[in-house]
């Protein structure tokens, strides 16, 4: 809704602004072609314009966390079901429950009745204008079945009883029955040709059609006004170049002052500007000013639309920033989410399998509803989360990992490990981190392995190197350099049994937990995009593995080079 509304303001300033050109310098020249052309072209512009955007500085790509892989055939159970959980090329949001979404309507209630009220307002001046228009046509349809019609050099002379004033639709040209035979007759029809030839009733139909739905902006029934007197100035030139008197034209339009309406979709013979055009007729030709004035015009419209194109795509971002914002802040309700520095892209999970559990100030909040953690299992149970099914984890930054390890385990007590973990980009967005929790030692769940305990002598009978890393530090980018080095160094000993052992402390903050976490799983993903650049010159997070293609390739990435990233239970060393 947001983006429409933006569109139809960006249209029509846009048009404002191009047709105060027309106004200031086109309108007098005597360029009548040229300033048809103007109009019709400022009007499809200020349709089309808003549309584009470019950017000569795009973002970088934010990296979406890729599942662990396998270390040794004792885990491969447990990476190949986080290798499922993939959260490539997802565009949705967040699915909220009901408790959330019941949050997210109150606050904004106020607003979204004040938009629904400008929509509905907007709404009816579109159908309003739109059967103002089907009402004109039915008329001239009416006109054409009930008088006689005669051919006459590939026009369709329209004899109408009524003493109405000649006008031209199409291929229609619509006179009094009295006025056929008569001097004028050969001029109205010299006229009225005019318009049938240069199909001026099709520019017509098709500004009608756009100013339905610009209705609210006053320019563009001027611009219809401008448009129907240039049209009026080509015909009125035409008749003069054709060697018909000046004097005996301009003679024949004033006694053609009936009374009758202009309907917006027909030229009209005698329109209410006759003296402007009498005065047109009499001016001299736009020389070599008018020639530079429209060639500035229309450099000043060109170097206009390039600036709208430009700065589209700021404007469409900075609304998305806001919208997202404001979904994200009624979402986490007042909990301050970690900020993940470098990370400024936004991906939403679109799963709609998901249960949302919010901490703050040791405070557990399930589906906005407050709960103890051993009423976890329950409430799950309760909310029908599949086994498939997500935990999204809102926690504030200062919280203490004590509360989020109890939380984990009775996670993993119940084998409910898929969690999305939350952050904030340091533009306001949400952020997703997702892993998957180990299995619960000493619980034995069907179809779930039993990890092994990884120390000094287990690595050392299966040869495997551990890169240790404590998350309960400040926050440092060079945990991603470290990693890097590590999976680069054991890839030139052409090892693939290698794990990054993690482990943090309870007194720990969730927000240095949480930065230092991305940055191990950012140290893999530059890996990752370094070598998709140079096996397939492709961007490693934008492969789809559902394209047999590219899941080879995703696959040929991956190939020994696992994600291998253990935490520690509390009883062991990192």
């Amino acid at each position: 809704m947001d983006k429409i509304i933006l569109y139809l303001v960006e249209s029509s300033v846009m048009l404002i602004c191009l047709y105060a050109c027309y106004l200031v310098v086109l309108r007098k020249e005597t360029f009548f072609s040229l300033n048809r052309f103007y109009l019709l072209s400022i009007v499809a512009f200020s349709l089309i314009f808003p549309l584009l955007s470019f950017d000569f500085d795009p973002p970088k790509v934010a990296v979406v966390q890729q599942p662990i892989e396998e270390i040794s055939k004792a885990r491969l159970s447990y990476y190949d079901a986080f290798e499922e959980w993939s959260y490539q090329n997802h565009s949705g949001l967040i699915n909220a429950s009901e408790a959330d979404t019941t949050l997210l309507i109150t606050n904004l209630n106020g607003t979204q009745l004040g938009i629904w009220a400008l929509v509905s307002i907007y709404l009816i001046g579109v159908v309003v204008c739109l059967s103002r228009t089907i009402w004109t046509i039915q008329w001239i349809y009416r006109l054409v079945r009930d008088n006689s019609c005669e051919h006459h050099d590939n026009l369709t002379i329209v004899k109408v009883g009524s003493p109405i004033a000649p006008f031209s639709f199409i291929k229609y040209v619509f006179v009094p029955d009295e006025m056929i035979g008569s001097s004028e007759f050969d001029h109205v029809l010299a006229h009225e040709r005019t318009h049938v030839r240069q199909r001026h009733s099709l520019d017509l139909i098709i500004v009608q059609l756009v100013a339905a739905f610009l209705w609210f902006n006053p320019v563009i029934w001027r611009l219809i006004k401008s448009l129907k007197t240039a049209h009026e100035y080509i015909a009125d030139n035409n008749i003069i170049n054709e060697g018909y008197s000046l004097v005996e034209y301009q003679t024949l339009l004033l006694r053609q002052l009936i009374s009758n309406n202009s309907y917006g979709l027909v030229h009209n013979f005698n329109l209410s500007f006759i003296k402007k055009r009498i005065t047109m007729m009499k001016n001299k030709k736009s020389g070599f000013m008018g020639k530079v004035k429209v060639a500035l015009v229309l450099v000043c419209a060109t170097a206009f639309s390039a600036v709208v194109v430009q700065c589209n795509s700021i404007a469409d971002e900075q609304l998305s920033i806001a919208s997202e914002g404001l979904v994200a802040h009624s979402l986490t309700d007042e909990v301050n989410l970690p900020v993940i520095a470098g990370r400024e892209g936004v991906y939403y999970a679109s799963e709609s399998d998901l249960v949302n559990f919010t901490v703050v100030d040791n405070q557990l909040t399930i589906n906005g509803a407050k709960h103890e953690i051993d009423e976890i299992a329950k409430v799950i149970t309760a909310s029908g989360l599949t086994q498939n099914g997500i935990i999204a984890l809102r926690v504030d930054r200062n919280q203490k990992m004590n509360m989020i390890r109890a939380i984990q385990t009775e996670l993993r007590k119940i084998n409910r490990r898929k969690v999305l973990q939350l952050g904030m980009s340091a533009l306001g967005q949400t952020v997703e981190s997702p892993m998957l929790l180990a299995p619960m030692k000493g619980h034995n769940i069907p179809g779930v392995p039993q990890l092994p305990h990884i120390d000094e002598a287990y690595a050392a009978a299966h040869d495997i190197d551990i890169l240790k890393i404590y998350l309960g530090e400040q926050a440092d980018v060079m945990i991603q350099e470290e990693v890097y080095d590590f999976v680069k160094e054991q890839m030139a000993k052409g090892k693939s049994n290698y794990v990054v052992n993690t482990k943090f402390g309870d007194s720990d903050t969730y927000g240095s937990y949480l930065q230092n976490w991305v940055y191990i799983q950012e140290g893999f993903n530059k890996i990752y995009q370094e070598r998709s650049q140079s096996m397939f010159g492709k961007n490693y997070l934008e492969l789809d593995k559902e394209i047999p293609l590219e899941k080879e390739q995703y696959d040929a990435i991956r190939k020994g080079i696992p994600r291998a990233i253990s935490i520690a239970e509390p009883d062991e060393n990192c």
